[in-house]
């Protein structure tokens, strides 16, 4: 197996991961606070919480949206976003539909849009992409004009947008340079006044915390730690949706 094919495989399973724990969270999720910074404000989001509407999230992504490596659908990180924010806002009918798919470029899911997001007019897009394109070495100008193409797509239907960057992997890593993606996705998004999720980085400090070791594991354990780690996810950027609509 080549290095990328390689890298993609222990994306796809999530073998990267020690994620940490921090005892002052109470669900066992916690980051920094400079990692949970957010500027950014969801106003199409916050106007349908605060007059309780019902609320469409979509979230499109790739093979970590689909959750594949946690084993079933309710398990990956855009079902337990939806438990998470209906928690937050029990007045409020909020649905989150996955349109994650594996191994899609941001181009191709840009191709989806018109299907998989549009059609279901949501109010907020929840957007994670960039992995492929470092895995592939999609040059970074197209994976920039992609992006922005697809912002520019969703704009125009005024719906609110994060963008969720890379999964962190050590081993991954070692081999892929995702820097320069990040770097571009990062600038992207603060060029078009959008919020970035850090996952990346949040997944980074995880697995140097040693919360969860998925190395040398069965395929059992390594699916359910799969599963603590999309709920992980989902809380973190629970609690940044909620920052943005206040």
């Amino acid at each position: 197996m080549t290095p990328h094919l390689l890298a993609v495989a222990m994306l796809a399973a999530l073998v990267a991961a020690p994620l940490g724990v921090d005892a002052a969270a109470p669900d066992g999720c916690a980051v920094p606070v400079e990692l949970q910074q957010i500027d950014v404000k969801l106003p199409h989001l916050a106007a349908r919480l605060r007059t309780h509407r019902p609320v469409t999230i979509v979230a499109i992504g790739g093979a970590s949206t689909a959750g594949a490596a946690a084993g079933a659908p309710d398990l990956a990180y855009p079902a337990r976003l939806q438990k998470a924010l209906a928690a937050d806002f029990p007045d409020v009918a909020i649905t989150v539909l996955n349109r994650g798919v594996a191994r899609q470029t941001t181009q191709q899911m840009v191709e989806r849009f018109p299907r998989d997001v549009i059609a279901n007019a949501p109010v907020l897009v929840v957007w994670e992409t960039g992995t492929v394109d470092a895995v592939r070495g999609i040059h970074l100008d197209d994976f920039a004009a992609a992006l922005q193409y697809g912002i520019d797509l969703l704009k125009k239907k005024a719906f609110d947008i994060i963008l969720v960057d890379m999964q962190y992997s050590h081993h991954t890593a070692a081999v892929i340079d995702f820097e320069h993606y990040l770097e571009t996705l990062h600038g992207v998004g603060e060029l078009d006044d959008i919020y970035v999720f850090p996952r990346f980085a949040i997944m980074r400090y995880w697995s140097e915390q040693n919360m969860f070791n998925f190395d040398g594991v069965s395929a059992d354990k390594r699916a359910r730690l799969a599963a603590r780690a999309y709920d992980c996810i989902a809380r973190r950027l629970a609690d940044a949706i909620q920052r943005a609509v206040q």
